[in-house]
């Protein structure tokens, strides 16, 4: 026996001590080492009650962590190490029952029916988890700590920009920086921009860092406490779901108490208490900003701004504007455009919604039938939104019938509700609104193009997400006016009585708030089209509350409380959609659930259920598939912890029309997963519709065997998944905390997501023929790759966004010494993150092109790096708007010294955060650059950096600087009194 293996065993009993029975007290040679190994044997039955004793008390160590941490979630989140902690644990309980059933084997003897070789290895095996439990329990004191959750200041709402509305923006931002003003109010008529006016101080006051928090709320009609509440919780990261209002408005209270924060309140129409919200005036530093359109809510502000319409010279500049000037050469078009401007009132909106169907429109006919269309009267009697109203109908008869159904289609959620771009095209296409495409992924293709219309008419906004849409409010009611007018039978309730009648008559019904004692047992309603039932009230639906529902096409029963469905779901033959998504008490589908012939899209994601019924195999129009499996509910040790298959053998093979397959693991750890993902992968191979994929490959093997089986299904229809629209793939197990969802692909825009953190020497040709169509990529524990140059550069030339992480021997992100092709020329974000190797991002020559849309660098535990940008990089940086660089110990200059920075360098640069780098001395060594689009500087731990006055004095842009007021103090300021006064004024000390 070599001394290595000697030590080890040495270290061992050493380590198990007294508690365990010695198997041997050291020496050498083969006696003894058969010593120590029939010690092993001999004290088997001894060691394993120490082991079972021994993980009974690690158990009851996890169940405390656990405890810990769900008290305190509603506002921290647990470390890395916790989180490793808990995985090991789990390993262990794993590793537990392995051996549990070898040793049952033995009878706990040397006379068992197991070899005798196999009983020395098994106590050996014992021996050594013993001492890896007693080494977790040791951890428990650093284990139970946890980081608060980040909160975001605030959240864009890109707003757009009137120059009529510029005072009304100034004198709210005065009002908002005056200590004595609490509450403020945006009075004035429909239309007038009292949304803008408050967006466009929403944004700016953001970004001024003056806040902690900014909220914006839109109030619905009945300016529902509960709801306002529900925002601002989210927006605190405090989860208050199962608190009625007067505990949450004490947590907001007491959350809020101490912050500087601003609550925009959008389109108040009632009365509000805020004190019921959790807003009270001790609040010392918060204040309120509301919006509404009668005065008489005004007399709870401490000062109201009053917004009239648009002069008629403002009004008619506006929408020359928005038409083109061209067209105001031909007089008769010019005529008809005053009397349009005059229709329009002085709202900015209706201006604009107006001014783009006429967009390069020669015609003066069309001018004159708009005129006519717009003098209309209704012979309804006159109504509150009878303006909007008609401006709404004039912009809806100009829409194909196709887009008419979509638009309308709006009406049936709630005002201000924001719906996300693929579940809206679900909805449409649930309903037949969409052409009766053969592929789900055509009739996707053409509602992209329709909302793409809706937002560029301004039908639509496009939120501050992307792909989420919302309609305003006040279009949103002329919408389901002339839905209830064309059609009949709509209804938007929120949580208000439905009376027999109404449910007889409706046949597009949409219940928020509802709690489950208003629903009927069995409603008639034999013409319901769409059914939509929201809130977590909702827990249980009665047995035959589908009884006559025959002829409905779409049911989302998202975010509800329900843990079954009823029986009766088999009455639903006409199902094209249905949602079940974030219905968290969902343990399982019904087996009524094969009646439903026509479904095509099922959504089960963020749900309970632990497998998938072998019925959903019978569902053979099923062309969209969204599932997600959580964690194993229960103990592993436990009798009621699923240990079955997630999706039974032969179902995905049978849904041979499937072209979108979502199955999100939210534990990469998930044995079950291992079990079960070979199969399931081959089943997905052969799927020849299939073209979009979100799917986690534990293993390299697993993927590559999933690639060449695809190609052989696939034959010369493809190569190697070309034929994959969409899809978000992870390869390998992430040992980052980040895991699966560390990445947000929505917010990048990604259609094509990658995530490798397969430690493999050589990458797979199957692996880049995937790279090469990806807009986003994840390269995650790499222990071989020296920089991406290793996976071809060619194969990089679609990324727009690129995430490099725990990478240990990288030394730089690209080598132009290797680049074929022009890299990273459509790259917008970088983000780079402990790369302790890391030198250069960028070494040898760069190509013009490359990093030229560059918008946003982060660059965070990367300890060798000492210069951020090289010469030849700088040049190339036009668009960068957001840097920042964090926790890097040697880096000394963000710039190379020698650099000679044209007055133009940086244009874009909006965001500079500079945090904890101990040597960082220099910026940069130009002292002309303006920084013309400077706004927010962070310096934190950064005090070698004294020149940061002179590097900074030509900015003109910059609204706030966040730092340290001592190192702000012993800053060089070369006698430059005014420029120290000026950044005083604007420093935010942290």
């Amino acid at each position: 026996m070599d001394r290595d293996k000697r030590m080890a065993e040495a270290a061992i009993v050493q380590a198990v001590g007294s508690v365990l029975t010695p198997a041997v007290e050291g020496g050498s040679g083969i006696f003894h080492y058969l010593k120590l190994n029939c010690g092993y044997m001999k004290h088997l039955k001894r060691n394993f009650v120490e082991l079972e004793k021994e993980l009974t008390f690690l158990c009851d160590c996890e169940t405390e962590v656990n405890e810990e941490l769900n008290s305190n979630k509603t506002k921290k989140k647990m470390t890395r190490g916790c989180k490793l902690w808990l995985d090991s644990v789990k390993e262990v309980r794993d590793e537990f029952e392995i051996l549990r059933s070898q040793y049952q084997q033995t009878g706990g003897c040397l006379c068992g029916k197991r070899p005798i070789h196999s009983q020395l290895k098994l106590g050996k095996q014992i021996v050594e988890m013993v001492v890896k439990i007693r080494s977790l329990r040791t951890e428990i004191g650093q284990i139970i700590k946890m980081e608060p959750k980040p909160q975001d200041p605030f959240v864009s709402r890109h707003a757009s920009k009137f120059p009529s509305h510029k005072e009304y923006v100034e004198t709210l931002e005065k009002h908002l920086s005056s200590g004595g003003l609490k509450k403020i109010c945006i009075c004035g008529p429909l239309g007038v921009g009292k949304t803008t006016i408050m967006e466009n101080s929403h944004d700016s006051v953001g970004e001024s860092g003056r806040f902690d928090i900014i909220f914006w709320v839109n109030v619905n009609t009945d300016g529902n406490i509960s709801d306002i509440q529900e925002i601002i919780l989210e927006r605190l990261k405090v989860n208050a779901k199962e608190l009625d209002n007067a505990q949450r408005a004490d947590n907001i209270s007491k959350e809020l108490k101490d912050k500087r924060y601003v609550l925009f309140l959008d389109g108040v129409s009632s009365e509000i208490n805020f004190k019921e919200i959790g807003i009270h005036d001790d609040h010392g530093r918060g204040k309120v900003v509301f919006a509404c359109r009668s005065r008489e809510f005004c007399w709870q502000a401490d000062d109201v701004i009053h917004v009239e319409r648009l002069s008629p010279r403002e009004a008619k500049k506006l929408f020359w504007e928005v038409v083109g000037v061209n067209l105001k050469t031909n007089p008769d078009i010019e005529q008809e455009a005053d009397s349009i401007v005059e229709e329009c009132g002085g709202m900015p909106y209706m201006l604009k919604l107006i001014g783009k169907e006429l967009v390069n429109q020669s015609e003066v006919a069309i001018w004159r039938a708009t005129v006519d269309d717009l003098r209309s009267t209704s012979s309804e009697e006159k109504k509150e939104l009878e303006e909007v109203y008609r401006f709404f109908k004039l912009v809806y008869k100009n829409l194909s019938s196709v887009q008419q159904h979509c638009l309308l289609g709006w009406a049936i959620f709630p005002t201000g509700l924001e719906i996300s771009q693929d579940y809206i095209i679900d909805c449409w296409a649930a309903q037949k609104f969409l052409p009766r495409f053969g592929k789900i992924g055509d009739a996707r293709d053409t509602g992209c193009l329709i909302l793409d219309k809706f937002e560029k008419k301004s039908l639509l906004q496009k939120q501050s997400k992307e792909k989420r849409y919302k309609m305003i409010e006040f279009f949103q009611r002329a919408a389901l006016r002339i839905a209830n007018e064309r059609d009949g039978g709509i209804l938007v309730k929120e949580e208000k009585q439905i009376s027999e009648e109404e449910w007889k008559d409706t046949k597009k019904l949409s219940l928020f708030g509802f709690p489950s004692s208003t629903l009927p047992d069995m409603p008639n309603c034999c013409e319901i089209l769409t059914l939509i039932v929201e809130g977590r009230r909702l827990e249980k639906l009665p047995m035959s509350f589908f009884e006559y529902m025959c002829h409905l096409q779409l049911l989302d029963l998202h975010d509800t409380s329900i843990r079954c469905l009823p029986p009766s779901i088999s009455r639903l033959i006409n199902l094209n959609a249905l949602f079940l998504r974030s219905c968290s008490l969902l343990f399982q589908l019904p087996k009524e659930i094969r009646y439903l012939q026509k479904l095509e899209i099922l959504d089960v994601r963020h749900t309970r259920i632990q497998c998938l019924p072998s019925e959903i195999g019978q569902l053979i129009k099923l062309k969209c598939l969204r599932v997600s499996w959580v964690e194993n509910v229960g103990n592993h040790t436990h009798a009621g912890a699923w240990t079955g298959e997630m999706i039974s053998s032969n179902i995905i093979s049978k849904l041979c029309l499937l072209e979108e397959l979502i199955i999100e693991v939210l534990d990469p750890s998930d044995r079950r997963w291992k079990q079960n993902v070979e199969s399931i992968a081959g089943e997905i191979a052969a799927l020849e519709q299939l073209t979009t994929l979100h799917f986690y490959f534990p293993t390299i093997k697993c993927f590559k065997t999933f690639i060449n089986r695809r190609k052989s299904v696939n034959g010369n229809k493809s190569r190697h998944g070309d034929n994959f629209k969409s899809f978000n793939i992870v390869v390998g197990y992430p040992q980052s905390t980040s895991l699966l969802a560390g990445f947000d692909v929505s917010e990048w825009s990604a259609e094509k997501h990658l995530r490798f953190s397969a430690g493999v020497e050589e990458i797979p040709g199957e692996f880049l023929t995937i790279l090469k169509q990806a807009y986003s990529f994840e390269l995650i524990g790499s222990q071989y790759a020296v920089n991406l140059s290793n996976f071809g550069v060619d194969n990089l030339v679609r990324l727009q966004a690129c995430v490099i992480e725990d990478c240990n021997e990288m030394t730089s992100i690209i080598d132009g010494n290797h680049t074929g092709v022009v890299p990273f020329q459509g790259l917008n974000n970088l983000h780079i993150k402990n790369l302790p190797k890391l030198m250069h991002i960028w070494v040898g020559p760069i190509a013009s092109g490359s990093l030229n849309g560059l918008r946003t660098l982060r660059v965070k535990i990367c300890h060798s790096i000492k210069t951020l940008f090289s010469k030849e990089m700088v040049a190339q940086l036009n668009e960068l708007q957001d840097l920042q660089v964090e926790d890097c110990q040697m880096i000394e200059e963000i710039v190379e010294a020698g650099t000679v920075l044209a007055i133009g360098e940086f244009p874009k640069l909006k965001t500079l955060e500079l945090i904890d780098l101990p040597k960082l001395s220099t910026i940069c060594n130009s002292l002309l650059l303006p920084w013309p689009s400077l706004e927010t500087i962070k310096i934190k731990a950064c005090n070698a950096l004294k020149s940061f006055p002179s590097t900074f004095k030509n900015t003109t842009m910059l609204k706030v600087i966040k730092g340290d007021q001592a190192w702000f103090d012993q800053l060089e300021w070369e006698n430059c009194t005014d420029l120290k006064v000026r950044f005083q004024d604007i420093l935010q000390s942290i």
